[in-house]
């Protein structure tokens, strides 16, 4: 005579393994975007470039690696697992906006600096500017939030990992 498998206990190990599939995929989806250098929602849009790109070679948004490795896991449940970035400019590169930058001495001193070695009359021009602030426009380069095909892929895993323990306790 075949035991019936304990269903409550598959339930509440199924549950604690959504929670664990839902911290590692979440994790993978955010960083894989900086890797893509965009994020996918129903489809992939590429970040933006630079627009006066210094260093070519490097990848958007990572220059220390500051911005991608302040996303972490803050908080996960049974209900909810929630990532967030720390890094004081993530929601900024993520949403896009504007910042309004004071001019102060200090930065006037470092635009001479510039000017004296690079003979670029942009530095100039910004050692001179009778403007108090500077607003710069930062465009919205995504790397976290909802996202469809992000969606779609976890329930996949979430069902394949149901099947997979029913046929694992009905042997």
């Amino acid at each position: 005579m075949d035991k019936v498998p304990d269903f409550q206990k598959i339930g509440r190990e199924l549950m604690k393994d959504a929670q664990t599939i839902a911290e590692v995929e979440m994790l993978n989806f955010v960083l894989s975007n900086f890797e893509k250098q965009g994020f996918t929602d129903s489809g992939f849009t590429p970040w933006q470039k630079r627009k006066d790109d210094a260093d070519p070679g490097r990848a958007i948004l990572v220059k220390s690696g500051g911005l991608r490795d302040s996303v972490k896991v803050t908080h996960s449940s049974q209900e909810k697992v929630e990532l967030s970035a720390t890094a004081k400019h993530a929601q900024i590169h993520n949403e896009g906006g504007t910042i309004n930058i004071p001019v102060t001495k200090k930065m006037r001193k470092y635009f001479w600096y510039m000017y004296k070695s690079t003979k670029q009359a942009k530095w100039k021009g910004m050692a001179l500017t009778k403007k108090s602030h500077f607003n710069v426009k930062i465009p919205k380069r995504q790397f976290m939030g909802e996202s469809k095909q992000f969606n779609e892929h976890i329930e996949g895993l979430f069902f394949k990992a149901i099947v997979e323990r029913f046929k694992n306790n009905s042997n």
